[in-house]
């Protein structure tokens, strides 16, 4: 049996009987992954598990192409020689562990920062009763991670070029001074405290003054003062503590509206990357410009009504005409404010041409308890086994203080979401639900709202998308995709939805069914694979038998169906059958139906849609074998 890999899978690879015994234990801890093991070990196969032939070597090398995580239960030599030829960098391999074949030890061979084979290790050996060995010299000698620092905040390394350089200034025990003027400062804790060759400055002059082989810089600032050329040499990281305060004009330019605050931040030494968020009036929900501004940057924007905007202190003169048009004596300055958390401005409001003005703050981090920005992860589970459930959808799971779903969803979710706080609501409550995520997330909670399937496919992503784009948003959003049902029971059924195919639900509850009707007609005219969600319920019965109809107008009544009831979950059915007899099946909300083209076939239990490359790369004359 052969598998694909995919980016989010951990293969466990044995070679021995004691190996194998050890990845079966591992699989209770890794949803996500497929244990690997030659032929000579089958006895007691499980459905995840993956035969090869010798030599393991091609397992390994597909493995590490497309997985996040290897686990080579094997000695180190073995692993070495195997991975040898494979390896690109530390920004593209995978994280490797190795375990010996007795389970005494659990080795981080390979990317143990950025590939997180460190952590991954000591995962392992926790579950396994191993000893974690971890070689990586910031681990060893105690000292920070410098590819690593910041990044659970977002910081960029912008200068990287030392960065060996620097880390192994930091290793050797030489002196490296720490310069740091904005961004998050609860990187180090006073009760873990950093080894003595590192000096933190907040002054750039103690900074300048203090000797010292090597330097990290973080900053938000473009520094006219800088230290002599180090031995060591110098890092710079920019946090992300700057809002933008902008105002503008209606139908303003994204040109413009990008030059104005690439001007502000040129003339006043300011780093682009260091900008967290744009802060404006809600009235500039819909305005073109400063979304597509904001769309190249990658930056969400934090929208204030006129009511909150006025009751700020800002440091200009109110304006007579932004009172007149917009209801309130200022945007940028009192936005930024807002946003921020910071009553002082970095830059005070600056006008240009008047059609754009800019005014930038400095977001505030407190010492102790920095500041949170809420965040939204749109989940889909896929069809509900956590083996078919992506490795992102369980981090964002893991990630979340609350998740939000359907009752029957957050069911699906459960192994992952113990101890979380749980807003479940019934059918026909979606605005609730959705807007229950949306506050709390702009609250500052992380906020996992989940959908069977994908959530872009008939799900959630986008209710919340219309309500968050009605009231603007202050959190950031991810949607994490999922295997749909349509996906999910194409699998079961063999290939059937090779060619173009479209999906129809057959719900009138929220689309009109005279529209659904054309949508049916046009997809049988043209010959798609036709799938259909939400066929039949205990309250819609005519819908289906009305599709039917309408298909079987433009199609054989022998046209393979298939007939897919819980894909892949518990209670899972899977029947092929025809348009003719398609009504003599036991059908219901959970089921999803796929009716084949004109060249669609089937041969035992698999149904097919030719794609054509038989008739297109196979000569006429040429005999099939």
């Amino acid at each position: 049996m052969e598998s694909s890999f995919n980016g989010d899978q951990v293969a466990i690879i044995a070679v021995t009987r004691k190996g194998v015994a050890l990845g079966r234990r591992l699989k209770q801890v890794f949803t996500d992954c497929h244990l690997y093991l030659p032929k000579r070990f089958t006895a007691g196969q499980m459905p995840d598990e993956y035969i090869f032939l010798a030599p393991a070597k091609k397992v390994v090398q597909k493995a590490f192409a497309q997985c996040r995580y290897l686990v080579l239960i094997m000695a180190v030599g073995a692993a070495v020689r195997l991975l040898a030829s494979e390896l690109k960098g530390k920004h593209e391999d995978p994280g490797v562990v190795v375990i010996d074949d007795g389970g005494t030890f659990a080795v981080s061979l390979l990317s143990g920062h950025l590939g997180g084979a460190n952590q991954m290790t000591r995962k392992v050996a926790a579950f396994l009763g191993a000893q974690p060995v971890i070689t990586t010299a910031s681990e060893v000698s105690g000292t920070i991670a410098i590819d690593l620092l910041g990044k659970e905040f977002g910081w960029q390394i912008e200068d990287g070029d030392s960065l060996t350089q620097v880390a192994a200034s930091l290793v050797n025990g030489e002196c490296v001074g720490i310069y740091q003027d904005a961004g998050e400062t609860d990187w180090w804790h006073e009760d873990s405290p950093l080894p003595s060759n590192i000096r933190v400055f907040t002054s750039i002059e103690a900074f300048m003054e203090f000797h010292c082989q090597a330097a990290l810089i973080i900053t938000d600032r473009i520094l006219d003062e800088r230290p002599q050329p180090l031995p060591g040499g110098a890092v710079t990281y920019r946090p992300k503590s700057l809002v933008v305060g902008i105002g503008c004009n209606r139908n303003t330019e994204a040109m413009a509206i990008e030059e104005a605050v690439k001007r502000v931040f040129r003339e006043h030494r300011l780093s682009i990357r260091s900008i967290r968020n744009i802060a404006t009036i809600d009235m500039k929900k819909n305005e073109t410009g400063l979304l597509e501004f904001a769309r190249k940057y990658h930056l969400p924007i934090d929208y204030f009504n006129k009511e909150t905007l006025s009751s700020v202190e800002f440091p200009s003169e109110p304006s007579a005409t932004t009172l007149k048009h917009v209801g309130t004596p200022a945007v940028c300055e009192p936005a930024a404010i807002l946003s921020s958390g910071n009553p002082s401005l970095v830059v005070p409001k600056l006008s240009f041409d008047q059609a754009v003005s800019v005014a930038v703050a400095r977001v505030y981090f407190d010492s102790h308890k920095p500041a949170k920005r809420g965040r939204l992860f749109l989940v889909g589970l896929g069809p509900g086994a956590p083996e078919h459930m992506t490795f992102r959808a369980q981090e964002a799971l893991k990630a979340s203080d609350m998740v939000v779903g359907y009752k029957n969803y957050i069911k699906l979710a459960e192994p992952f979401i113990a101890a979380k706080e749980v807003r479940s609501t019934g059918m026909t409550e979606e605005i609730q639900r959705a807007e229950i995520a949306i506050e709390s997330a702009q609250q500052g909670k992380t906020v996992s709202v989940v959908c069977g399937g994908d959530s872009g496919i008939y799900g959630m992503a986008g209710l919340v998308g219309e309500l968050l784009h009605e009231r603007g948003t202050t959190v950031d959003v991810e949607v994490v995709p999922g295997v749909p049902a349509m996906v999910a029971s194409a699998a079961l059924l063999g290939a059937p939805v090779t060619a173009d195919s479209v999906s129809i639900s057959l719900s009138d509850y929220l689309v009109p069914w005279n529209k659904i009707r054309q949508r049916l007609e046009v997809a049988a005219q043209a010959d798609f694979v036709i799938v259909l969600y939400n066929p039949k319920s205990k309250k819609r019965q005519h819908q289906l038998a009305e599709a039917r109809g309408i298909i079987l107008q433009h199609r054989s009544p022998v046209t393979p169906v298939g007939i897919v009831t819980n894909a892949c979950r518990e209670g899972q059915r899977a029947v092929i059958t025809n348009l003719q007899h398609l009504l003599d099946h036991e059908i219901d909300m959970n089921t999803t139906l796929i009716i084949g083209n004109s060249t669609t076939f089937t041969f035992y239990n698999w149904m097919v849609t030719p794609r054509g490359y038989l008739n297109k790369y196979r000569p006429s004359n040429e005999v099939p074998r």
